[in-house]
């Protein structure tokens, strides 16, 4: 217990950097006319709900700000109870105990929670006070820029990168037509769209800009093996979107072929390789309930990995279930990497587990503790609350099987939490971000 007191007590200290979160911009946060309810069940423990029982149907008025509170809650109330053991349940009462003063969320303190939930986000700089002071995080990276491009500025401590799915997968010429007038280009073939890809990735990207890498989702699609193909099966994919019957603006979308989307991202990782831009990867379990998770095994992407040697893949959410595949990916490749975000809340033993099989396995300088991966501000506490708790329990645990000894534990906390990643996304281009490495 001693190593992990030391350990803990020393990672509770550091400001760390948080590689992924999807959090609204704090203006508009500003503008949800909104309650606790609504809140925590964006996603994640809404999931666990409906797993524990609630019938989907019931969930959307369960999340209805409109409907009264204390109905709403009696409505979920014994599915809550089944699912508040999960890391997401366990997470949401975290956060209410340490931001708010209430020990336990329950039909006896909802309402007061929801108050002074209510009242703390009237304050200003709240993201300052909740990601800065309470969750000791230096810097957030944002899925995805904010758009329109003229917007793009960083909010307090938030980088940002640029999701790429929309290259892949367009569904319609207006998406074209769309994309590419922001960039200066009318698109009327392959070669154009290709073009507008190019644009939009350097306009994004340009000197001083906020982003710091490129986001692929594409597991919630389709399979992450994509296949080199020919310029020729690509562009027939391409025209179908450009028969007479897409033209008109008001028809249906239309799914683009997988030798299109296959091409393309063959495309964004010669991009993104030529402009030294980390590929973050979407892999292992999906958001929401009814996933094929077998898109989403992280050995998927070993041609991409072989191809691109000098593209840095930050591979999501532990690989979960794929922990060990992923394992063995950083450790088979020199441009593959660990990224733990999301995966302290989907489940805190796996994340111990996983961390203490990894370090017996991959380079310490390979993996990033932590990304809140929330919609709403006050999840990231809680979930940074877990991850500092599990990697001070995995490393104690080392450091009791004598693999490593207390100062090489301190030193790996360090890289795990904020030097690994810092490297990683080129944050030390952000100075002002890392004025102390520890919190005050």
């Amino acid at each position: 217990m001693q190593a992990y007191d030391t350990l803990l007590s020393h990672i509770n200290g550091l400001r760390i950097v948080d590689t992924h979160e999807h959090l609204p911009l704090e203006r508009d946060m500003l503008r949800d006319n909104t309650d606790v309810l609504a809140q925590f069940l964006i996603h994640y423990f809404n999931r666990d709900l409906v797993s524990a029982g609630l019938p989907e149907r019931d969930l959307q008025k369960v999340c209805d700000p409109k409907r009264d509170l204390m109905k709403r809650w009696k409505q979920i109330e014994p599915y809550w109870e089944a699912a508040e053991n999960t890391g997401y349940g366990r997470c949401l009462n975290i956060t209410a105990r340490d931001l708010f003063g209430i020990d336990k969320i329950s039909g006896k303190t909802l309402l007061e929670l929801n108050a002074r939930m209510m009242a703390a986000r009237a304050r200003k700089h709240y993201y300052r006070w909740v990601l800065q002071e309470k969750s000791g995080v230096a810097v957030s990276i944002r899925d995805t820029v904010p758009t329109p491009l003229a917007d793009l500025a960083t909010d307090d401590a938030l980088v940002f990168t640029l999701k790429v799915d929309s290259f892949l997968f367009p569904m319609h010429v207006s998406d074209f037509q769309r994309t590419g007038r922001e960039v200066g280009v009318e698109v009327h073939s392959l070669e154009d769209w290709v073009e507008v890809t190019r644009r939009y990735i350097d306009r994004v990207g340009s000197k001083n800009s906020p982003l710091v890498c490129l986001k692929l989702g594409a597991a919630y699609v389709r399979s992450l093996r994509f296949d080199k193909g020919t310029r020729a099966e690509a562009e027939r994919d391409f025209l179908e979107l450009f028969q007479d019957s897409q033209l008109p603006s008001w028809r249906p979308g239309t799914k683009v072929g997988e030798a299109f989307q296959n091409y393309m991202m063959h495309q964004v990782c010669r991009l993104a390789d030529e402009r030294g831009l980390t590929l973050q990867v979407h892999t292992g379990l999906q958001e929401g309930s009814g996933n094929f998770i077998s898109n989403s095994n992280p050995t998927l992407l070993t041609n991409l990995c072989l191809e691109y040697e000098n593209i840095k893949f930050d591979l999501f959410h532990m690989g979960y279930p794929y922990v060990m595949e992923l394992g063995n990916m950083a450790k088979n490749f020199r441009n593959v990497f660990i990224d733990m975000c999301w995966g302290h809340i989907i489940s805190p033993e796996a994340a111990r587990r996983a961390l203490v099989e990894w370090l017996d396995a991959v380079p310490a300088n390979k993996i990033s503790a932590f990304g809140g991966d929330y919609c709403f501000v006050e999840g990231v506490y809680g979930h940074q609350y877990l991850a500092r708790r599990n990697v001070a329990s995995s490393l104690a645990q080392k450091v009791a099987d004598g693999t490593l000894d207390l100062d090489a534990a301190l030193k790996i906390s360090d890289w795990l939490f904020v030097d690994n990643p810092k490297r990683l996304f080129g944050l030390d281009r952000f100075p002002a971000y890392f004025k102390s490495k520890t919190k005050n």
